[in-house]
């Protein structure tokens, strides 16, 4: 037996892999609820009425049960607070998002031929990072990644030729 037990080389490769995949999702998580808390606490009328409207939608619902099915509360809370990842959906993000979801609506939808362009955003002004608050468990933390999904859409731009 090897100094590492019944674990060969590649299983020890393997799972570094994915230690370090899971610690790049509980960034992102972590990133995104943080902005979201941001929003929430700067703007607490303003989050309340967005989550009140997506609150009814399946999207939501299913993300919740998710959230709570996967435990990613405990994930994200885990241990040291986690990394910031700044380029989370940012707009070259946003670019290829809109690109493969784009290609998932013609594979799901016989009838589109033509695919339209994917959506071309303008990136907003450069800003500077904002301070983001630190994780707080419980009842907000679903919510606050949704709210930083809403914030960090917001952040990075909008559709070219969009009146918002």
């Amino acid at each position: 037996m090897n100094a590492d037990g019944p674990l060969l080389p590649q299983d020890l490769h393997l799972l570094a892999a994915v230690r370090d995949g899971a610690e790049w999702t509980r960034a992102v998580l972590c990133t995104l609820a943080r902005r979201g808390a941001a929003l929430r606490l700067s703007d607490p009328d303003r989050a309340r009425a967005l989550l009140d409207v997506l609150a009814p939608l399946p999207y939501y619902k299913a993300g919740q049960f998710l959230f709570d099915l996967l435990e990613w509360e405990d994930f994200m809370l885990d241990g040291p607070p986690a990394r910031i990842v700044n380029t989370v959906l940012d707009a070259r993000a946003l670019q290829n998002l809109a690109f493969l979801l784009d290609g998932v609506r013609r594979h799901l939808d016989g009838a589109i031929e033509d695919p339209r362009p994917p959506v071309q955003l303008e990136p907003a002004a450069a800003e500077p990072e904002p301070e983001l608050p630190p994780l707080e468990g419980g009842i907000h933390l679903y919510d606050d990644v949704v709210l930083g999904v809403i914030a960090r859409l917001q952040e990075a731009g909008q559709p070219a030729g969009s009146a918002v």
